[in-house]
């Protein structure tokens, strides 16, 4: 992914200052008991039904097996947009997710919550694609892909953008295949927050902030602009502390973070 035009989800970004100074107020009120919900500066507190128009689309995930959102019911989702083959932002956020993971099953509650990463390279990304990324870079959570129909409708109503655009050139090479690429995806950032009963309650455009050492197999994915932005995240940004304020909200207890 490439073009920082694409990294603010628009809704998101739309009810970003409306909302800063409620949310400061709520969060200054809660000295104690349920943590506070995320600050309006990173993204927007909702309560919106999501119909099982969406919730009931057929994903497939890297095992080959047939999933959906409604599947996940009973359980927080975190729903994350991405591709295998993006060589910018996505490996910052997959190294994010990591350290996400490692918290939550620290604090024993990783039974509560399922990260889902959804890619926006249905043409690409097959359940095997998904499998080899899923052995490279250690991640554990679900990794789905879908019809271009249904991701579509998805990001339609979460309010996803990915568009295809020309490949650099010369262009970069995939890591599954040894071929050059024809194309890239471009696509907003963040993360969707969707509580156990099937509601959305909070959407993020922010980017990925990662800190500490970013494993070598995510490392060597990234181009120039990826190495740059690692560096100096775009804003605004989400690091592994700020999912896991959010989710500890939607949970209502407590999820230190782990440091790697």
């Amino acid at each position: 992914m490439k073009g920082a035009d694409w990294r603010i989800n628009r809704r998101a970004a739309g009810a970003v200052f409306a909302l800063l100074a409620a949310s400061t107020l709520v969060a200054a009120g809660c000295g104690g008991g349920r943590p506070a919900p995320p600050p309006g500066s990173l993204g927007t507190v909702e309560t919106r039904a999501i119909p099982s128009s969406v919730t009931g689309l057929p994903l497939t995930n890297q095992f080959g097996q047939s999933v959906s959102l409604a599947a996940f019911r009973g359980k927080t989702i975190m729903l994350v947009p991405f591709l295998t083959l993006c060589s910018d932002i996505c490996p910052m956020t997959t190294g994010n997710l990591l350290q996400v993971e490692k918290s939550l099953e620290a604090a024993h509650v990783a039974g509560k919550v399922q990260i889902v990463e959804l890619s926006v390279d249905p043409d690409r990304d097959s359940p095997a694609r998904l499998d080899a990324y899923a052995h490279l870079t250690g991640a554990t959570w679900q990794l789905v892909t879908e019809s271009d129909s249904e991701l579509t409708t998805i990001s339609r109503f979460f309010g996803f953008t990915y568009q295809k655009v020309p490949q650099d050139n010369p262009p970069a090479v995939d890591w599954w295949t040894g071929v050059p690429l024809t194309y890239d995806v471009n696509h907003s950032d963040g993360y969707v927050l969707i509580n156990p009963a099937g509601t959305q309650r909070f959407t993020t455009g922010a980017a990925p902030a990662f800190s500490g050492k970013l494993n070598p197999k995510l490392y060597a994915f990234l181009s120039d602009l990826g190495r740059q932005h690692l560096a100096h995240p775009a804003q605004p940004a989400w690091t592994p502390s700020d999912a896991l304020s959010a989710l500890s909200w939607m949970l209502g207890q407590s999820v230190p973070y782990q440091a790697p």
